[in-house]
């Protein structure tokens, strides 16, 4: 693995890298900062079939920021060990025995619903805590606690949130894509179904193989049992977009449900309007209809992408990694003493109502989520895009409560 600080220009990410390289040489990004640099492991799904390359874009950015505007941690500069995830579960095994073998007083989640499943058991075993902004798959945020940290609500919040949402807006039926994975299956049997049957909304999902879609067959596939709602669980942005489109050109008028994607917004113009879209933090496109201080931290997400390079890759994936990265640099530069796997987890054990960077207030306690320890929140935010491409909060309260009762099954 080698140590990253974020990067100018696009990384060249493809299957050809090695699992745990990062993309092309990094600049000095340590803001002038002395001292000896404090690293952290990173797990980003960048590589490969099913890639999502805005994980590591935000990563970047947010190592620049915490170096060049918060003074890195405690002045000494903010590094990141990059571990490159491809969609399989030996590159997640690999990757966490090479953070083992580097010391990480910490692993930082990039949302890597693939390989993180199989790296807990070893990061747990080396008592190494693995933090992030939200889990892939439910594996670490299930374990004994305190083995990980999520600065959000689990899974079950996005699954109750997508079917509660769509009850609300009187659906009863909807037709939805989701990369075909082991990991997808899972989550569509085990909680995306017997929650939709819970509220009264049928949900079909429509399993796609993200390197060989047809858009106009997988948009005629949703459509043949004319759903109410049509659109997205979870696709990379690209494809989202290509789904939308093609839903569109086949007649499709009702709702669109995009899961956290948003790069459709503004390439499909009009056409997008009346989605509805479930990221788990205020994003740029609600900039508008967002609080003071919200948009504020959307000011100094936007400087930091475009001080890496990525200002045209401000996505909800680019933004978890960045909004995680920075609440954990701000723990981190809580901690009185030496930066190690022990003091990283007391710190988080510790959090209570913090608030978190475009997100909610958040403590770490293990009992905000019924068997799930790692989560540290039950709230949820949904938007509706605008006429004019912008987005508005569903609720004007921005969160809203999902309580864990409503997600019990079984």
């Amino acid at each position: 693995m080698r140590k990253l600080t974020a990067v100018a220009g696009v990384l060249a990410l493809t299957s050809a890298l090695a699992a745990c390289s990062g993309g092309s040489e990094a600049e000095d990004t340590t803001g002038g900062l002395d001292g000896d640099a404090v690293v952290i492991g990173v797990q980003s799904l960048d590589t490969g079939a099913v890639a999502y390359p805005q994980n590591t874009y935000g990563a970047e950015a947010a190592i620049w920021y915490v170096n060049n505007k918060l003074g890195g941690i405690n002045g000494a500069p903010l590094e990141m060990d990059l571990c490159s995830g491809d969609g399989t579960p030996e590159t997640g095994v690999k990757c966490a025995n090479d953070f083992v073998a580097s010391d990480v007083p910490v692993v930082f989640d990039a949302y890597d619903g693939t390989s993180v499943g199989a790296m807990t058991p070893i990061l747990k075993s080396a008592e190494i805590p693995i933090v992030g902004t939200l889990a892939g798959q439910g594996v670490a945020e299930a374990e004994t606690y305190p083995t990980a940290f999520y600065f959000s609500g689990p899974l079950e919040t996005s699954a109750l949130g997508m079917v509660k949402i769509l009850s609300e807006l009187g659906k009863s039926s909807a037709s939805l894509a989701v990369t075909d994975a082991p990991s997808s299956h899972g989550y569509v049997d085990e909680l995306v179904k017997p929650l939709g049957e819970a509220v009264g909304v049928d949900v079909e999902a429509v399993y796609a193989k993200v390197d060989t879609i047809n858009y106009q067959v997988l948009a005629a596939t949703e459509l043949s049992e004319d759903p109410d709602v049509a659109g997205v669980i979870a696709l990379p942005e690209e494809s989202c977009t290509g789904l939308i489109q093609a839903l569109r050109q086949n007649g499709f008028d009702g709702t669109v449900f995009a899961g956290s994607c948003s790069q459709f917004i503004d390439e499909l113009g009009a056409d997008a309007a009346g989605a509805i879209i479930q990221p788990r933090l205020w994003v740029p496109l609600a900039y508008d209809n967002a609080p003071a201080e919200v948009q504020q931290q959307l000011d100094d997400f936007a400087e930091a992408m475009e001080a890496v390079g990525y200002e045209d890759e401000q996505s909800a994936r680019s933004l978890y990694s960045f909004a995680g990265i920075i609440n954990l640099a701000n723990v981190i530069s809580g901690i009185d003493g030496d930066i190690t796997n022990t003091s990283v987890s007391e710190a988080m054990q510790g959090l209570s109502d913090f608030q978190t960077f475009l997100g909610p207030k958040v403590t770490c306690d293990g009992e905000q989520w019924p068997g799930r320890p790692g989560a540290c929140s039950h709230e949820g935010i949904f938007f509706e895009v605008q006429d004019n491409g912008t987005l508005a909060p569903v609720d004007p309260d921005g969160y809203i409560d999902l309580e864990p009762d409503q997600a019990t099954i079984g």
